[in-house]
């Protein structure tokens, strides 16, 4: 089979003023270099909670990497965050701003191994840039 993410915007509303949303991605396939991509978003973003496991497959840890560009790498004004620890189950509660120029956040799970692995991610984002 082949690489496949489903984005799934589980709400989006307006509090205190300020949009915001909560993503699920649901990926399958999933591969080192494989890449999702979530458009729609405003330009600037606080990014409040990225949650990731893996759930399935070869694989024994992810270290997911955020950009705001196709196929960013991480020595490129692409590149958002690299997560900090590498495992089988990320919590990053760190608030990331971000400024998305197309209004499109892409990012790799980049699992350690192999292409069938299975990934459930979960991404709470607001627009502007919060403290």
């Amino acid at each position: 089979m082949a690489y496949s993410a489903t984005v799934t915007e589980a709400s989006k509303g307006a509090d205190g003023g300020r949009n915001h949303w909560a993503m699920s991605i649901a990926e399958t396939e999933a591969a080192a270099g494989s890449e999702w991509s979530v458009g729609g978003l405003p330009k600037r973003v606080t990014i409040f909670a990225y949650k990731a496991t893996l759930t399935a497959g070869t694989g024994t840890t992810i270290n997911p990497i955020l950009g705001n560009a196709a196929a960013f790498t991480a020595s490129t004004q692409g590149h958002i965050a690299t997560n900090d620890t590498t495992a089988a189950h990320i919590n990053d509660q760190t608030r990331l701003r971000a400024y998305l120029p197309t209004g499109t956040l892409y990012g790799r799970s980049t699992v350690d191994a192999d292409t069938d692995n299975t990934i459930a991610t979960e991404i709470l984002i607001v627009e502007g840039w919060a403290s």
